[in-house]
Formats: structure tokens, C-alpha cells, sequence
């Protein structure tokens, strides 16, 4: 009776699972690949152009990479296999109709899309012999490595001279980069797009310069806390502060002596306000829509003595709770960065995990971070354009 049962129930499995079978479909080949698409730019985008210079005859399309090219492009499929498994080249066909006025010639560019690393001929206005033949300027633009998009020239236009507000505005961007890297000497100028930092390893960024790389030990996010935690002696003293260190009361103290200093500050220009002096995701200020004028930054005398596991601190000689107490970590005093930085009147702004900044290629950067502005920096009134503007919040 039991072998009865066990051969109908085998029976009906095997039923169920030819049932299944002809009910699933079958997969006949991989997943369909991703091709690019051809970007597409107005006629108005190209002035008229000079012509061809007499004699001027269209150059032959390449007939295959260059070697330079082969060889790069085989690196990159040696080096990154989990990324492409082959490549695919082309000549750009047809030719856009503004080489009917333009000599050009050709250049090379390489784009990914899916698994395939496209490599591609395209036409480039010869502007030189444009200048040396008809003694006109030109300038193109285009646009570089955005993910399954072919670019071609974006815009020709002649160059002209600029008009005295656009000279101004050129000069006051210039003089706002000069007090930009004035108030972080010393430091690299960064503004964090292309860093990923990560728990154990938190960026830093003072006045858009790049602290981290001064730290003999990494900040990091304690997430007992949730706080930043940063060595205190290095981002004190990028502060201006003097530090000592009480071995046998594990006390460190902070001096930020009284300092009194002329600066340039970037103010709206009229019929604009802060939220207006960038252009979205510009590094840099607008020149036409800010001005420039000096002002008097005081900050006070001030100090802080730590304990370290200790949840308080003492500021000029007023006991103030920390939710976060300093603590050692690789023979170094931590402590964290906000309370720091706030008693010297800074602004500081915490980035997570959810990147803030689009590169140029389209992808997302920039985690893990905190951007320190002190009240010596030329925008401190408003140095959340940093993450409210530029940034791209996904």
C-alpha cells in the first residue's frame, strides 16, 4: 500500500513539474544590450562659419583606431572584465551639416554603455587654420562622457571680446577664488564631489579645503552616538586654537585666542539674494550677480577643556553637557567635530550615505563627509549653497 502512495505521489510530481515547464519561457540568449543614443543640439547652436579655405579638401575618415586608442581601450578590457567583454568602433555618419562651413578633422573619444566600450571617430572644427587663414575666432563646446550618449559638438560660436561687466564679473570671480583659498591655508582646495569617504573614514573639508589629508588618524562616524568623531588637535589648530594635553587629568585644553580680521566678503548684487549666486551645480559664484566688499571679522577669546569619557566640557569656565565625550582612538583624542567647530562660531554640515554631487559622467559622488565654514570664509553667510544648490540630492 505505502509503495502505492510513494509511485503516485512521484507521478504527480512529475505532472507538476512538466506543467511548469511548459509554462515558463525559455531564455534563448542573454539579457538584450544597451545601445547609446545620438544627443541632438539645435542649428542655432552653430553661427555660420567662414567656409572651407580655398584648396581645403575634407580629410578621409580613419580607417581604424589609432594605436594610442587600441592600446587603452585594450587596457581597460584587461583591467575591468566585470565591466566590458568587448568594444565596438565607428566613424561618425553622416557628418553634421556645420562642417559644410567649418574645416575640421577628425578625433578620437570612447564611451561605455552596458558591457561594450564604444570607441568613435568624430569631426572637431580646425579652429587654428580657421585664425591663421580668415583671422576669425571660434570656440566650440561639447559635452564628455555621459553613460549611453554619443555628444557632438555641442556649439560653435565666434569669439568676441568681452564687454566691461562681463570683465568685471570675470574679475570679481577670480578675487572671490583668491579669498576662497585664503581662508583655508594652506589646504588643497576641494570641494568633496569626488570623494567617498565611509564610516571608518569620514572626509573633512574646512573652508573648501581639504582637512583629511592633515589628520593623522582618520575621523570617523561613531555610531554608539551618531556623531563625527575628529582628532582634536588638528582640526583645532586649522582653527587658529592652541591645544595642550593633561596626561595625568586625560584633560585636553583648547585655547582659541581673540582674532580680529579684515576679509572680503561676497554680498548680492542688487535684485539678487544668496540663494541666487549659483548657477546649479557651479562650483563657483556667479560674477554678475554677486559684489565684493571688505568687512571686519572679530571672533572671541575662548577655552575648552575636555575629559576624555567624560560627558561635559568646561567652556570658559562654564560646565556644558556633550552628547558625545571625547574619546582615545589610535593613541589620539577624538572629539566630536560640531560641538568643536561651533564654539568658534562655525557653520558645519554632515553628508551620509545618500551621495550628494553628479560628476560629469552622470554618476553620483560624494558620502561620507563634513564641510566645516568658518566666519572668515567670503560666503560664511550663506555656505549652505554647498549642499542646497550645487549638490544634487537624490
Amino acid at each position: 500500500m505505502q509503495r502505492g502512495y510513494a509511485r503516485r505521489a512521484r507521478q504527480l510530481a512529475c505532472l507538476v513539474l512538466a506543467a511548469l515547464l511548459l509554462h515558463t519561457p525559455v531564455r534563448t540568449g542573454a539579457a538584450e544590450e544597451m545601445k547609446p543614443e545620438v544627443a541632438e543640439y539645435p542649428a542655432e547652436n552653430y553661427e555660420p562659419g567662414p567656409g572651407w579655405p580655398e584648396g581645403w579638401t575634407p580629410p578621409p575618415p580613419p580607417e581604424g583606431m589609432s594605436e594610442q586608442m587600441r592600446a587603452e581601450v585594450e587596457r581597460i578590457l584587461r583591467e575591468h572584465p566585470d565591466m566590458y567583454d568587448r568594444y565596438d568602433w565607428w566613424v561618425w555618419d553622416p557628418l553634421p551639416a556645420w562642417t559644410n562651413e567649418y574645416p575640421w578633422f577628425w578625433r578620437e573619444d570612447k564611451m561605455g554603455c552596458g558591457t561594450t566600450l564604444y570607441v568613435f571617430a568624430y569631426p572637431v572644427p580646425d579652429t587654428q587654420l580657421i585664425t591663421r587663414v580668415f583671422g576669425r575666432s571660434f570656440g566650440w563646446s561639447r559635452l564628455y562622457l555621459k553613460p549611453c550618449r554619443y555628444e557632438p559638438i555641442q556649439s560653435i560660436t565666434e569669439t568676441r571680446e568681452l564687454s566691461e561687466e562681463e570683465k568685471l564679473a570675470e574679475e570679481r570671480g577670480i578675487e572671490y577664488e583668491y579669498w576662497m583659498d585664503k581662508s583655508h591655508p594652506g589646504l588643497g582646495r576641494d570641494d568633496g564631489r569626488a570623494s567617498n569617504g565611509s564610516p571608518d573614514h569620514v572626509f573633512v573639508y574646512f573652508n573648501q579645503g581639504d582637512a583629511s589629508k592633515r589628520f593623522d588618524t582618520p575621523a570617523y562616524l561613531d555610531t554608539t552616538v551618531n556623531r563625527v568623531r575628529v582628532p582634536i588637535r588638528f582640526i583645532s589648530e586649522m582653527m587658529g586654537a592652541e591645544v595642550s594635553w593633561d596626561q595625568a587629568k586625560r584633560q585636553v585644553t583648547i585655547y582659541f585666542p581673540a582674532v580680529t580680521r579684515e576679509v572680503v566678503k561676497a554680498v548680492p548684487a542688487p535684485g539678487y539674494d544668496y540663494p541666487d549666486l549659483f548657477d546649479p551645480e557651479a562650483y563657483l559664484p556667479n560674477g554678475h550677480r554677486f559684489l565684493l566688499e571688505k568687512q571686519t571679522i572679530s571672533t572671541s577669546e575662548r577655552t575648552i577643556v575636555l575629559t576624555v569619557d567624560h560627558p561635559a566640557a568646561i567652556v570658559d569656565g562654564m560646565e556644558i553637557p556633550l552628547d558625545a565625550p571625547p574619546v582615545i582612538r589610535n593613541d589620539r583624542t577624538m572629539v566630536p567635530v560640531r560641538f568643536i567647530a561651533e564654539q568658534m562660531g562655525a557653520k558645519v554640515y554632515w553628508v551620509g550615505a545618500e551621495p550628494i554631487f553628479r560628476r560629469d559622467d552622470g554618476s553620483m559622488s560624494g558620502t561620507y563627509q563634513v564641510h566645516i565654514f568658518t566666519p572668515f570664509f567670503p560666503l560664511f553667510e550663506y555656505p549652505s549653497w554647498y549642499l542646497e544648490t550645487r549638490a544634487v540630492r537624490y
